[in-house]
């Protein structure tokens, strides 16, 4: 594991992370061509969690709708996507690191459409698939937040992004 995924787990955890998740299962040590796998079938599972339910409806204590968190992940694989770019032409170099909820805020993501969300999604995911078969998974970047990592590591990290927020989808649709 590299510094840049132990950063992330205290993040999340904030001490002590867990070998697996322990809300949604996902095994950190994933297999890197795994976790990607998790992510490019996400598209699917996502659709079908919300296929005829209400992915707009308010949630009561004013976290995200479940749309939302399809926003969240488009925004991330269109970020990640920009990151292999970026380390394929200059491996090793820093990776500006962005806070989700701030950005969430920005984008509105509460008031972003459902059928827009799924459309984005797709289409993100399918980018970041096509451009991570460019990178060589022990590509090394620096995270700015996180510390050093390399490709494989940053499919691990996304791979859990998308397969823990199929949880929140599935509880807040109606």
């Amino acid at each position: 594991m590299t510094p840049f995924l132990e950063g992330a787990l205290d993040w999340v955890y904030q001490s002590d992370p867990p070998k697996v998740c322990q809300d949604c299962g996902f095994d950190w040590s994933i297999d890197a061509g795994d976790a990607l796998t998790v992510i490019e079938s996400s598209p699917d599972r996502y659709e079908a969690a919300l296929a005829g339910k209400n992915g707009m409806k308010s949630q009561a204590d004013g976290s995200w709708n479940a749309t939302a968190y399809l926003w969240h992940l488009t925004d991330l694989a269109r970020s990640w996507t920009e990151r292999w770019v970026q380390i394929g032409q200059m491996p090793g170099s820093r990776l500006v690191g962005w806070d989700p909820d701030e950005l969430a805020e920005v984008r509105d993501y509460r008031s972003l459409p459902t059928s827009a969300g799924l459309w984005a999604l797709r289409s993100a995911v399918e980018t970041f698939a096509e451009v991570t078969a460019t990178v060589a998974f022990d590509t090394p970047f620096e995270h700015g937040d996180w510390g050093n990592g390399d490709v494989a590591d940053g499919l691990r990290w996304l791979g859990h992004e998308f397969h823990h927020h199929e949880t929140d989808v599935v509880a807040r649709a109606e």
